[in-house]
């Protein structure tokens, strides 16, 4: 080897180590940067040539590459333990704020009010003449009312906030996918030249990983560096190019879906985990539930309110009843889904009374509801019901344009009452009811109730100063109710509560676990890409030793050319 052949080793030696060093500062620098990758140098010997027969002399050490420090494997597992635990954090807060509305277990809550509701009624049972009692029903009646409609309201506002909150996501996202389509053009006219990109790729990772946050995404990255990104199986960023993300909104019914689509041309995007899917299926799912649960509820105690009332007796004269709820047909059965109505009409039976106020006599008939499908010809419909009230002595019955069915007395001398109705047709229909209403949306007290209290309906049996009407419908806080299952009012809403509650505990346990392995993948990703500093200040000593030992030898080399001069 020629002593001009050693300086070239020696000054490789310098300018490897010179670059190492270089990297490792860099890597030092950023040891706090958000998505940086540590950068290694990857050294290779530099093949020598054959210095006599069968004896070869290596020529030095060069750079063979400057390399990322990275596991894609691992990268796409915490991507999906972002986005897992994004869908797990949304659902906690989502029930986090239902169970807030609901603020069961205090003193304004919905249980509060409704034992409030029924000790109205028991008051009023052990003294039924008393006009404060029935005014107070009333009262309690109407808060309990307003509270159903309040809560309903919060929860449909909760609703509609998670899409606001969707669409908001949606648009953050389609930022991101623009900014991925921007760097993969900048890496691949980078990288065409020869040139390392690393920067731009830590931070288009860093970018996906934000992605991930909002929805499970998929990557593929092209020859040429471009990163596809993918929602399940269709591309949302092709190239250079950002097809876009938007939310499209459908109506079934009343009933708003809202769905995840391709901007592009409306595909729809199969997302399955991030803020956006579980924003959306909040909709549809929590949320809805708690609405429905709340619907049935209030529709279970109109329906039980009025089955009882309707068929009971007030102080006060009735000439006239009109039906609160119309028959969409009024020439179908009214227990199919063509009458419309808002609550199930059986077999049976009601009486309806004529009573002449002046001399007291009391002429009743029994109405037959024929529903049991034995002869489908002659169920009973609106039609056929209003015929045969309009058959009897003293009394007229018709059906406006809006199908709500009217029942008159003839003169103001007979008392319309009813009594002993097995069907469910009164309360169905809304018959001389105490709740109106079909819902949490709209449950209220009959306006005639609240302006003449002496249209409580507490007697049953004709009988003056009757309680069992009363009575019945205080019995109704713990009665079992073949309608709902064998279950009374105040236990259906306490399964909706205690199921309510597991949701919520399972949805802290998820975020917690989701949160758990986010973190365990975080330290493995650490652990590859990270910059530990003090592996970095053991290597920053090791290649300053190469690099003084590198000067070290050109010194050497110098000293024996010099020597080799001064002889010459």
């Amino acid at each position: 080897m020629s002593l001009s052949g050693a300086l070239q080793i020696g000054r490789s030696g310098i300018l490897a180590s010179r670059t190492a060093i270089e990297v490792i500062g860099n890597n030092l620098s950023n040891v706090s940067t958000e998505g940086y990758h540590r950068r290694s140098v990857q050294l290779a010997t530099v093949q020598g040539a054959e210095i006599q027969n069968g004896v070869f002399l290596d020529r030095g050490v060069q750079i063979q590459s400057i390399v990322r420090n990275i596991s894609q494997a691992l990268e796409n597992r915490l991507r999906g333990s972002i986005s897992d635990e994004a869908s797990s954090q949304v659902k906690q807060d989502i029930l986090s704020q239902l169970q807030s509305i609901e603020n069961e277990f205090t003193d304004n809550d919905l249980s509060t009010n409704l034992t409030a509701f029924f000790d109205a009624w028991s008051e009023l049972a052990n003294t039924p003449g008393d006009a404060s009692k029935r005014t107070l029903v009333i009262e309690q009646s109407k808060s309990l009312a307003t509270f159903l409609q309040g809560m309903r309201s919060q929860m449909t506002d909760l609703r509609d906030q998670m899409l606001g909150t969707a669409e908001d996501a949606v648009g953050a996202a389609n930022d991101m996918l623009d900014q991925i389509a921007a760097l993969n053009q900048q890496i691949s006219v980078t990288e065409a030249g020869s040139a390392g990109a690393s920067s731009l790729r830590d931070k288009r990772d860093q970018l996906v990983n934000d992605l991930s946050q909002y929805l499970d995404v998929s990557t593929n990255e092209q020859p040429n560096g471009a990163l596809d990104v993918f929602v399940g199986s269709i591309p949302v960023v092709l190239n250079n190019r950002n097809r876009g993300l938007a939310l499209q909104e459908d109506y079934v019914g009343d009933q708003k879906d809202v769905q995840l689509v391709l901007a592009q041309d409306g595909s729809p995007l199969l997302a399955t985990t991030g803020k956006i899917p579980a924003l959306i299926a909040a909709g549809d799912g929590d949320i809805q539930d708690a609405i429905d649960d709340l619907d049935q509820f209030a529709g279970a105690l109109i329906y039980q309110v009025n089955r009882i009332f309707s068929q009971s007796q007030s102080d006060a004269a009735t000439t006239s009843v009109t039906a609160d709820n119309a028959v969409s047909d009024v020439d179908a059965a009214l227990n199919t889904s063509e009458a419309g109505l808002p609550f199930t009409v059986k077999h049976g039976s009601f009486q309806i009374s004529l009573t002449q106020t002046g001399s007291g006599l009391r002429e009743t008939s029994s109405i037959a509801i024929d529903l049991d499908n034995i002869d489908t010809d002659n169920n009973t419909t609106l039609a056929g019901l209003a015929q045969a009230i309009d058959d009897l002595d003293h009394v007229s019955a018709s059906i406006d344009a809006s199908g709500r069915l009217h029942i008159d007395s003839d003169s103001s001398d007979y008392q319309i009452t009813f009594s002993d109705d097995t069907s469910g047709v009164l309360a169905a229909l809304g018959l001389q009811s105490f709740f109106t209403g079909t819902s949490a949306a709209d449950i209220s007290v009959n306006a005639q109730v609240q302006a003449n209290p002496n249209l409580m309906a507490v007697a049953q049996g004709h009988i003056a100063g009757d309680n069992r009407g009363a009575l019945a419908i205080a019995d109704l806080r713990n009665e079992n109710l073949a309608d709902l299952g064998g279950i009374s009012m105040t236990e259906l809403w306490d399964r909706h509560v205690e199921v309510f509650a597991v949701r919520l505990s399972q949805a802290n346990a998820q975020a917690d676990a989701d949160t758990l392995v986010r973190g365990n993948l975080e330290s493995q990703q650490q652990a590859i890409s990270g910059v530990n500093v003090d592996e970095e200040t053991i290597n920053l000593l090791s290649f300053q030793r190469a690099y003084q030992g590198s000067a070290k030898f050109i010194s050497v080399v110098d000293q024996l050319m010099q020597t080799l001069l001064e002889m010459v």
